[in-house]
């Protein structure tokens, strides 16, 4: 079994006049989720999902302690968790209390030995050669799918969905926002859409 890709055009980099070149992209075929894992888990080792699973969760629950107390989570052969801030900008350090500074998102950088284990990774061409044009009705159908086990998407999230641009992705996040379907909420430092609620329809 191999992994796939597909080919798409972009300028060369630092140049906007010059011919677009091909490069390769990923193409995920699948997400593997947890009870995936446990399962294939199983099957290579002595242990029962249960016990599987809860080692699982043990070792998420240690690393979001760690994490919270400041400390970097290495998991060897895997790679580095650490953690990002935000804050409002300022030009001196004065203008900023430690209560304007809140967690921002968890970071991830490889390690070596999980790279070099996959530089021998089995690579085909994606039959999905060029991208398939979505409706929007198919897009909107994506959408409430993925936001049934999900509190928000966001325009990165809906362009994967449904394999478009960025604005297709902003025209049509907008359009289900104007219908009454999502709601726009500024969260972090980015524009993100959630359900419309039964109580925000009244």
């Amino acid at each position: 079994m191999a992994a796939e890709y597909k080919l798409v055009r972009r300028p060369p980099l630092g140049k906007t006049d010059g011919k677009q070149q091909l490069y390769p992209r990923f193409v995920p075929t699948d997400t593997v989720r947890l009870d995936d894992l446990v399962q294939k888990a199983q099957g290579r080792s002595s242990f029962s999902s249960a016990d599987i699973k809860g080692v699982l969760q043990l070792l998420q629950d240690m690393m979001v302690d760690e994490l919270m107390f400041g400390h970097n989570v290495e998991l060897e052969g895997i790679g580095t968790f650490s953690i990002s801030l935000k804050s409002r900008p300022v030009e001196d350090k004065k203008e900023i209390r430690a209560e304007s500074i809140h967690f921002q998102d968890v970071t991830f950088r490889s390690s070596r030995q999980l790279r070099d284990r996959l530089q021998e990774m089995p690579l085909m061409r994606s039959s999905e050669e060029e991208r398939a044009v979505l409706s929007f009705e198919e897009c909107e159908e994506r959408t409430m799918k993925y936001l049934e086990t999900h509190q928000y998407i966001s325009g990165k999230i809906y362009r994967s969905l449904c394999r478009c641009g960025k604005t297709k992705a902003a025209g049509d996040l907008k359009r289900m926002a104007n219908a009454g379907k999502l709601v726009r909420k500024y969260i972090g430092n980015a524009y993100l859409f959630q359900p419309v609620k039964p109580e925000e329809e009244a």
